[in-house]
């Protein structure tokens, strides 16, 4: 048997929750298991973060920056996250290849309804990372383009060309 990844199980879960046509079938595709492994593992994980115990409070009642708190009360087992956690639980979720749509559905599973941002917010938060990722990547590409010897899969399928692409060059 093969041990799955935890990206693998919170895709799969992903698929499961976002409610999307189809979006089971192409993600047990994509996973290599059967649509029933894939709700099987939603199932599984839903259980498991209910059944996780409640962290223990800080010494100190604010939470710090970066912090999940647990529920007020038992009624509501979903988790609260500052912004901060938000915009970067968004942005790793998004450059996981999650949409915007999937990440607010995920968020709502998580988070109390009022807490979710919508889809246009997470796309702003995304969007101000990559362009914080930007300017670090405008200084190591050309620092590192001569070292670079294939691209992508793709390049060396093609030996580097791919005629179709207008944005393709010779690896």
């Amino acid at each position: 048997m093969s041990k799955l990844s935890v990206r693998t199980w919170i895709l799969n879960a992903a698929a499961v929750f976002s409610g999307r046509h189809g979006a089971v079938t192409r993600q047990a595709e994509q996973a290599g298991r059967s649509r029933q492994t894939v709700y099987q593992h939603a199932h599984e994980l839903e259980q498991r973060l209910a059944a996780e115990p409640a962290a223990d409070p800080p010494t100190d009642d604010r939470p710090g920056p970066g912090a999940v708190t647990a529920p007020e009360s038992a009624a509501d087992p979903r988790i609260h996250l500052d912004k901060d956690k938000l915009k970067e639980l968004a942005t790793v979720a998004f450059a996981m290849g999650l949409s915007l749509r999937q990440i607010e559905d995920l968020l709502g599973v998580l988070l109390p309804a009022d807490a979710v941002p919508d889809h246009s917010t997470l796309g702003h938060w995304v969007q101000a990372e990559a362009d914080r990722a930007g300017a670090v990547l405008a200084a190591l590409d050309p620092a590192c383009a001569d070292r670079v010897g294939t691209l992508a899969l793709d390049e060396i399928f093609f030996g580097g060309d791919r005629p179709w692409s207008g944005s393709s060059r010779r690896a």
